[in-house]
């Protein structure tokens, strides 16, 4: 069995990425599954090719694995008409040290790790003959694998540094840091951060945190049948929009799907007006919920004024209020009035 390499996108046109991520040939208990093999980049190499592309980026990490598995990742890369940068990221040891070397240009984080070392084996019940052919398959497999290494050795690094570098702590090697890798040959350069893989990686965490809102329930009350269809129907319809993914195009459930960056690109605006969207709508519903409650609260008020209202004695209207205290006052309000100055001159 087979597990492929992730194809994680199509950064441009001309340039496809891989990633290779834990043991190389190693198997997966939970996928039940092998990871990173021979077999699974020749696939993914077909796979390019009918892109047309003329790089090939290639991000290792990992604590190397099958020497056998490596040598047919290191050849199967090294024959890609493309041109290949291999980028280490993290640790990088072992087997998978030989996978870095398959690059043109190599590339090393400057916060990672290299390890080179002896290749190591089990034989079980072997009688003293199997032991010595073991033993000199050892030797051919150290010779081959030093070989490679001697191919990039760089000046003033000796083969004497090499020697001792591969034979540290009994064999078993030791860490180098990624200027000591370069200084070795095994890198060429620093990889310098740039800002297209963390946003495509934010890009499909987006996408992917999106895709489980769809199809996680929002609460614990079970829905019945009719509606969990109705439910993944609209989600499908909702993650095709959002992919733009003709019906022509076909998902592999073992291969999956490459999408290039104006794909990615698509997505990511389809997620930002959707979240825009989201935003809009829960301060839309604020808004409701502070309208909602200044209504109850005039309401209240208005109730309260009416209560009062209600409740309140008759009350007798004065009509005017005068300055009696002198005659003065009397007639000059007498004046102002003619209903009453007319009283006054008939009587």
């Amino acid at each position: 069995m087979d597990r492929n390499f992730i194809m994680f996108t199509q950064p441009s046109p001309n340039k496809a990425l891989i990633r290779i991520n834990g043991e190389i040939g190693g198997f997966d208990w939970e996928e039940w599954k092998y990871n990173n093999t021979g077999e699974g980049i020749r696939k993914e190499l077909d796979a390019i090719k009918a892109l047309n592309v003329s790089e090939i980026d290639v991000l290792i990490t990992s604590y190397g694995g099958y020497v056998d598995e490596a040598l047919q990742i290191h050849d199967a890369l090294k024959s890609h008409p493309a041109k290949v940068t291999t980028i280490v990221q993290g640790f990088c040891a072992s087997a998978a040290t030989i996978v870095a070397l398959a690059g043109e240009v190599r590339k090393i984080s400057p916060n990672a790790l290299f390890l080179i070392h002896k290749c190591k084996t089990s034989v079980y019940g072997a009688n003293e003959n199997r032991l010595e052919e073991e033993l000199e398959a050892q030797k051919v497999v150290n010779e081959t694998i030093l070989n490679m290494y001697r191919s990039v050795l760089k000046p003033p690094k000796t083969e004497d540094d090499l020697i001792a570098l591969f034979n540290a702590n009994n064999g078993n090697g030791k860490w180098i840091t990624a200027e000591e890798a370069i200084d070795f040959g095994f890198s060429t350069e620093l990889f310098e951060f740039d800002d297209d893989e963390p946003k495509v990686k934010n890009v499909m965490a987006r996408f992917l945190n999106y895709a489980r809102s769809i199809f996680e329930p929002k609460n614990n009350n079970p829905l019945n049948s009719d509606v969990k269809m109705k439910n993944f129907k609209l989600a499908f319809i909702a993650l095709a929009a959002l992919l733009e993914v003709s019906a022509e195009r076909e998902y592999n459930e073992s291969e999956g799907v490459m999408l290039s960056v104006d794909e990615l690109k698509k997505i990511d605006e389809a997620l930002s007006k959707f979240e825009a969207l989201k935003q809009e709508k829960a301060q839309l519903e604020s808004e409701k919920e502070s309208n909602a409650a200044l209504i109850n609260t005039l309401t209240a008020e208005r109730d309260s004024y009416k209560a009062k209202y209600e409740a309140a004695p008759a009350t007798v209207t004065t009509v005017s209020s005068v300055d009696v205290s002198s005659d003065e006052s009397v007639q000059a309000y007498v004046n102002q009035n003619e209903t009453y100055k007319k009283f006054f001159e008939e009587n």
